[in-house]
């Protein structure tokens, strides 16, 4: 069965290839397929945990995922492990990246790999190489130590909060649409902006340039969206920004 790595980063230039290139370096087995990129927000750790957590329930059992986001000031401990859930390897810093990934997947083995010390672009020089051991078969209790999971580094995502906007300008965000019906007129506040919107299945449906709130593709979280327009654009909405509606 082919072994697949995955990279969750937001090194989406040519640092991509220079980390699938040292993966190509390491790997002996043809066997070993490396996936295109999956891009994130830069530095964002709630795109990064939102991302990582749907790409682990498209993907394949035994996938390798390597995320390479880290905007901490001080080094983390870099982690690596297998879920319970599909037995998916990981690999990244203990940055709160895993929150989402640990709850609903849970851990079957985590350590902390062993640390050569710094490097510039450790994701080259460390990181990227342990992915291809990794994908190899290679013991993870032969690569690190274990490493106490109540030390895992966790975030908080509060209801409402933009996990995720694409290049349509659709905004992801966490919450539950109950009580409502087709068509259904809404109050919606981003950004101290309030936006008249309607509630939808098929947000294609309605008028371009109608605010549209609908249950979207990405396990069952909401979205908010302009028909055929960059709602996000025009909000100047963030990841981490809050959306909160009410039915009027």
């Amino acid at each position: 069965m082919k072994k697949r790595i995955v990279f969750i980063t937001d090194c989406a230039d040519v640092a991509y290839n220079e980390l699938r290139g040292v993966i190509l370096d390491n790997i002996k087995n043809d066997e070993i397929i490396i996936e295109p990129v999956v891009s994130v927000a830069t530095f964002s750790i709630i795109d990064g945990n939102f991302v990582l957590r749907l790409i682990a329930e498209a993907y394949p059992k035994g996938t390798v995922f390597s995320i390479i986001l880290n905007p901490s000031k001080e080094r983390p401990a870099r982690l690596i492990g297998k879920t319970k859930k599909k037995d998916i390897y990981f690999m990244g810093a203990n940055t709160g990246i895993f929150t989402w990934l640990f709850r609903d997947f849970g851990v079957e083995e985590l350590y902390e790999l062993n640390d050569p010390g710094f490097f510039p672009f450790g994701g080259k020089y460390v990181h990227a190489p342990a992915v291809a051991q990794i994908a190899m078969g290679k013991p993870l209790k032969d690569m690190g130590h274990p490493f106490d999971i109540e030390k895992i580094v966790k975030i908080d995502i509060p209801v409402g909060t933009i996990v995720h906007s694409d290049n349509f300008g659709l905004m992801k965000f966490t919450g539950e649409l109950t009580g409502l019906n087709e068509g259904d007129k809404l109050e919606v506040i981003v950004n101290e902006k309030t936006l008249k919107a309607v509630y939808a299945k098929r947000m294609m449906s309605r008028e371009t340039g109608e605010w549209v709130i609908y249950p979207g593709s990405s396990f069952g979280l909401p979205e908010l969206g302009k028909v055929r327009e960059n709602g996000a654009e025009q909000l100047k909405a963030k990841i981490g920004d809050i959306i909160t509606f009410r039915k009027v």
